[in-house]
């Protein structure tokens, strides 16, 4: 079965049209198009472009709060968005409330499709959060998890050196946009 199945791929590749190959290869050896053109594969246009475009970027770093005991603590001033909490009751998720992933994760924690619904959503969403916040941890981020149910926080460990604490981080981004999800800095014990 091996060698018929070896045989027709043989027999398919040879009876190809190599109309497709003469035309790359008349491509490949005609002229280059002109400098004043615009060629999207002009690697030094791009890259005198970018740097025009970064020297818009402010490239401050980010700093946490250093606490009188040393300890490294969150600024959530660069963290928060300023969305709006979204209204729950008229939330539109982008995922439906009748699909098997939501009816599969509500039967999997024993919670209602509605809370299902919301806490995929949340869980899809939460590297939104999880990067900004690893701006400032710095040498400090251990690692991650999302508690699952009804109730998803993102649960970041870290240090010993970090204030633990729990914030109410604001989705920005379209997907999410609005819906919160609680984020617990967690450090290991000294």
């Amino acid at each position: 079965m091996k060698k018929f199945a070896l045989l027709l791929g043989v027999l398919m590749l040879g009876a190809c049209d190599d109309t497709a190959t003469k035309h790359n290869l008349q491509t490949i050896s005609s002229p280059p198009p002109p400098e004043n053109s615009n060629n999207p594969h002009d690697l030094k246009a791009l890259a005198d472009e970018l740097s025009q475009d970064s020297q818009d970027i402010d490239t401050t770093p980010i700093k946490p709060i250093t606490t009188p005991d040393g300890k490294v603590q969150i600024d959530w001033t660069y963290i928060d968005t300023k969305e709006p909490k979204a209204d729950l009751t008229t939330y539109n998720y982008p995922i439906a409330l009748d699909s098997q992933a939501v009816k599969n994760y509500a039967a999997a924690y024993n919670i209602t499709d509605k809370q299902a619904q919301h806490s995929i959503v949340i869980g899809m969403a939460a590297p939104e959060a999880l990067g900004k916040v690893l701006d400032q941890l710095q040498g400090k981020y251990l690692g991650h998890q999302l508690t699952d149910g009804a109730k998803m926080s993102l649960v970041i460990h870290t240090t010993f050196d970090v204030v633990g604490e729990t914030h109410d981080y604001v989705f920005a981004d379209t997907f999410g946009k609005g819906l919160v999800i609680p984020v617990v800095i967690s450090p290991r014990s000294p």
